[in-house]
């Protein structure tokens, strides 16, 4: 023998540790015994599992396996014999002509089990012999029912069954057992079965009378029913009780034919204050059973037709399908909406329920209100949870978010119909659902509710607006009424307080007041007022204020243009000389870095902010304050990265203009004051800046402008026109000279050729528009003037006309300023003007002494200032001048508008003049067509109001439009 054959006969055979079980289990309605066969070893046994069913095979009874002992044999033999269903099949009702001895053969192999509640299996015995008699029970729908029970029960959890005979089940001590039973009802010895069709009653068991019939089936047969020993079923007491007639509007959608109708029925319950019958169409007398009496209800009919009249008025847009039928139906399916949106408030108003038919394909759905609570997530951010309610229940509206998304929430229905999981229809309204939509996009969505961060809490109280009034809120509501107050308007401060030495206008106080109403909420803000409204007094007013209640223990950092730093200087020394001041400077700027503690205020520039960011992050710092904050408009630059990294308790940016050329400049400053508040870069440009710059979206415009609105504060000059003398814009156009117009038209074709060849080649777009901008700078050129060219000796038309108009100001004793974006043309205007013995001051960004330079003019040393557009578009205060002159036409309006405020601002006390001097017919007056259109968002960013949003940025497509003839 092979070693592997030896340890094969070595191993215990498997089958023979089976061994064959009966489980039996009772219905509990129908009181019957079920038998399953099942294979189970010794393993099987201890941890009480089922093991495997067992099918009864022909086979095994002429070969039976070592499993089926010689007592299975019989067992199976009887059951096969009794009913052949048994015959592959591992379980079956125990057939009701089996006897007794057969059962207890099965127990007393004590392989018998009772399958219980919990699926555990608890081994039967053989129990002794119990007498059971008849009775009658009384079901709640007034039947009655004959049921046995056991003389004399002791436990009364004990089951009476019908299997052959009467069989008793019942508890003893720590075991179960059957036993046989003998009846009390028996006769002459005849089995109880034998009474079933005796009685002429159901054959099933347990049988039933109906209450009706009760006095029939007494009156038949008395004296069989007295020598069988059956009991009569009694007469109970009945009392009236007081019911009430509930009216129910029955939707049901049924296949009539070839096609499906939907119809409404009017159906009638009545209710007391213990039972509510089964809906019927007309209900006069029904009774129920509570154990101890029948309680008999009734409804009259004249309530009955006066409910059916009531709502018939209600169901106008339903048409009757039978006269003598409450039964309607809809003229139109759109009909269904108007039942369960306008008409169902008048029809709960009759007290009138709605029931539904599972297959009815209209159950529309209205919500009653909305209910949002508010938990605390542990990074410190809330979640919300809204949630619709309606008369059937609530609807968490995250779960509805997927179908929302396919919606066209934008489209002309005034309705949305969501289909629900469990076949209703959830009717909401459009508009105020895309409102909703808008507010929550861009928020994780989770099981606990959507998702909001630490720096956009403010955003719950745009989302209470989007609420219907009558929104309930719960949970930490705290939150909510923190975000509104942060909307609210701030408390104005005491004027009397002396902490400045100015008088500051009502404007003024209202933005100190504004930062300081900010900083109570931990939030911070951009203060973003026009050029010359006095942002800086409202920055040194603050922190004076803080100086002087005490608050200001930390210095307060100022970053600056470099160009701007005197200024600074000179406004603290004239305005708050109480607090003290250091300039963070030059190459010996670190040797006091370890004293600036002791200073109220440090001033840096933008780059040695960024080279000594290090040394910034070590220093503790209660104000970090940006001006001209459109230097962080790049957020990749190295400007805006290090200034994202100095830690200060608290942040304020100033600038008059947040947007200068297109909506992430916004993005960026924001970002810088409260991170997060607008999500990520990319989200920003997916949910407001390329629906609002490229589809001119006005409801995304409306959208972001309440997003930032709560830290946002500008005041234009037309808002506070009382506080400043009049401004009169006026746009002059000049004809070119013959020969500069031949020019200007030469360099015209020969552009827009090189410009199709590019096109056409395979030059990549960003190639090409920056070759669009160079040759649209050189025919802006031609316009100012040809000397612009080398070797170019043609007379400008624009020049002549700028020099006259200089020598007539002059004469009238104005003071101007001359502005040009070219600081070539600002020599030959120098020149021009020496010539004609007109005293002139030039700043361009190249000059050394710029305040110097602003002094000089301001002092009246010469009427006439020329600054190019860069170096005068910040920073200076040139109230002296009282007129303006654009040379040139910039792209951006903003740009300009700078420059012009540079004389336009508090503390001018004349009208100011802007005059813009533009060539008739060529790109310069298309320029300032585009100018136009370009503006509007700006302007609309800046006053927070938008009526309609345009394309914000110069396309290449727009600037080839530029050399098209009109």
């Amino acid at each position: 023998m092979s070693f592997l054959a030896g340890l094969r006969e070595r191993q215990p055979d498997k089958q023979q540790n089976l061994q064959l079980s009966y489980r039996l289990s009772i219905d509990c309605v129908s009181r019957s015994l079920f038998l399953q066969l099942h294979l189970r070893n010794e393993q099987d046994l201890r941890q009480s599992t089922s093991g495997k069913r067992y099918k009864l095979q022909r086979e095994h009874l002429v070969r039976p396996p070592a499993f089926l002992s010689t007592v299975d044999q019989v067992i199976l033999r009887e059951l096969s014999g009794a009913d052949e269903c048994w015959f592959d099949c591992d379980g079956a009702s125990f057939p009701g002509l089996v006897t007794w001895s057969l059962l207890k053969t099965m127990l007393e192999t004590e392989r018998c089990y009772l399958a219980t509640a919990s699926d555990q299996w608890q081994r039967l015995r053989v129990g002794h012999t119990r007498s059971v008699e008849p009775f009658w029970s009384i079901k709640p729908s007034i039947e009655y029912q004959l049921c046995w029970r056991i003389v004399n029960a002791e436990n009364t959890d004990s089951v009476v069954f019908l299997a052959n005979d009467v069989l008793h089940l019942s508890a003893i001590d720590s075991g179960l057992a059957i036993g046989p039973t003998e009846s009390q009802a028996r006769n002459s010895g005849a089995p109880l079965h034998a009474l079933i069709p005796l009685l002429r009653l159901s054959s099933s068991f347990p049988l039933s009378l109906p209450y009706s019939q009760r006095e029939d089936f007494s009156e038949e047969d008395k004296e069989r029913w007295r020598n069988w020993n059956i009991p009569m079923p009694q007469a109970v007491t009945s009392v009236t009780v007081e019911a009430q007639l509930k009216p129910i509007l029955y939707c049901v959608s049924e296949r009539e034919g070839s096609r499906d109708v939907d119809k409404i029925v009017l159906q009638f319950s009545l209710c007391s204050e213990r039972y509510c019958s089964l809906p019927a169409s007309n209900p006069t007398v029904l009774a129920y059973w509570d154990g101890e009496q029948l309680n008999e209800l009734s409804g009259e009919q004249r309530e009955i037709e006066h409910h059916k009249t009531k709502i018939a008025d209600c169901l106008t847009p339903f048409v009757k399908s039978d006269k003598t039928q409450s039964v309607w139906l809809p003229k139109s399916e759109k009909n269904w909406q108007l039942l369960f949106g306008e008409l169902r408030p008048s029809i709960a108003a009759l007290d009138v329920s709605f029931s539904f038919a599972p297959s009815f394909r209209h159950h529309y759905v209205m919500v009653q209100h909305w209910l949002v609570a508010i938990s605390e997530h542990e990074s410190k951010g809330l979640n919300v949870s809204i949630e619709m309610h309606s008369s059937d229940g609530h609807i968490d509206l995250s779960e509805l978010l997927a179908q929302l998304k396919a919606f066209n929430l934008h489209a002309k229905d005034e309705h949305l119909n969501i289909p629900l999981a469990d076949g209703r229809i959830l009717l909401v309204s459009a508009n105020e659902m895309c409102n909703l939509m808008e507010e929550l996009e861009g928020l994780d969505v989770s099981s606990e509710g959507f998702h909001i961060e630490p720096s956009q809490r403010h955003r719950l109280a745009q989302l209470q607006e989007q609420l219907p009034s009558g929104t309930k809120w719960s949970g930490k509501v705290e939150y909510l009424d923190d975000a509104i107050a942060l909307h609210n308007s701030p408390v104005v401060l005491d004027r009397n307080l002396d902490c400045v030495d100015a008088e500051l206008r009502s404007y003024q106080w209202l933005g100190v007041s504004w930062v300081r109403h900010l900083k109570q909420h931990g939030c911070n803000g951009l203060l973003a007022d026009d050029m010359g409204l006095g942002k800086t007094i409202q920055a040194l007013t603050l922190l004076a204020f803080e100086k002087q209640q005490g608050e200001l223990k930390k210095p307060a950092l100022i970053i600056v243009p470099l160009s701007l730093v005197h200024n600074w200087v000179a406004e603290i020394k004239r305005f708050v000389s109480q607090l003290s001041v250091k300039v963070i400077h030059g190459q010996k700027r670190h040797y006091d870095w370890k004293g600036l503690a002791r200073y109220d205020i440090l001033i840096t520039t933008y780059n040695l902010a960024a080279i000594d960011l290090l040394r910034w992050q070590s220093q503790d710092l209660s104000w970090l304050i940006l001006d001209e904050a459109q230097n962080i408009k790049n957020p990749k630059t190295r400007f805006s990265q290090a200034m994202r990294e100095i830690p200060s308790d608290n942040r304020l940016c100033l600038s008059g203009t947040p947007v200068e050329n297109h909506l992430g400049e916004l993005w960026s400053i924001i970002s810088f004051l409260m991170p997060g508040s607008l999500g990520t870069l990319k989200d920003f440009k997916t949910q407001f800046q390329k629906p609002i710059e490229q589809e001119g979206n006005s409801r995304r415009m409306q959208q972001l402008l309440a997003r930032v609105a709560p830290f946002m504060l500008r005041r234009t000059k037309d808002q506070i026109a009382q506080d400043l003398p009049a401004k009169t814009e006026i746009s002059q156009l000049i004809p070119l000279y013959e020969d500069q117009r031949e020019f200007y038209e030469q360099l015209k074709r020969d552009t827009w050729q090189d410009l199709q060849a590019k096109t056409n080649g395979d030059e990549k777009a960003g190639k090409n528009h920056i070759a669009a901008l160079t040759a649209l700078l050189k025919l802006r050129q031609v316009c100012c003037d040809p000397a612009l060219f080398p070797d170019m000796d043609i007379p400008s038309a624009k020049r002549d006309y700028c020099v006259e108009m200089i020598e007539e100001l002059v004469a009238e004793n104005r003071a101007v300023l001359v502005f040009s974006q070219f600081t070539k043309m600002l020599d030959i205007l120098e020149e021009t003007l020496e010539e004609k013995n007109i005293a002139s001051l030039v700043l361009t960004g190249k000059s050394r002494n710029r305040q110097d330079i602003v002094d000089a003019f301001q002092r009246g040393d010469a009427a006439v200032f020329l600054i190019s557009l860069k170096a005068g578009g910040t920073g200076l205060n040139l109230t002296r001048a009282d007129t303006v002159i654009h040379y040139d036409p910039w792209w951006n309006s903003a740009a300009e508008k700078q420059a012009s405020d540079r004389a336009h601002r508090i503390g001018q006390d004349k009208p100011v003049f802007v005059y813009k001097l533009i060539a008739e017919d060529t790109i310069e007056e298309k320029i300032a067509q585009l100018q136009a259109q370009k503006s509007i968002l700006s302007d609309h960013v800046d006053n927070q109001a938008l009526l309609n949003a345009e394309s914000f940025a110069f396309k290449f497509e727009e600037l080839l439009t530029l050399w098209e003839d009109e």
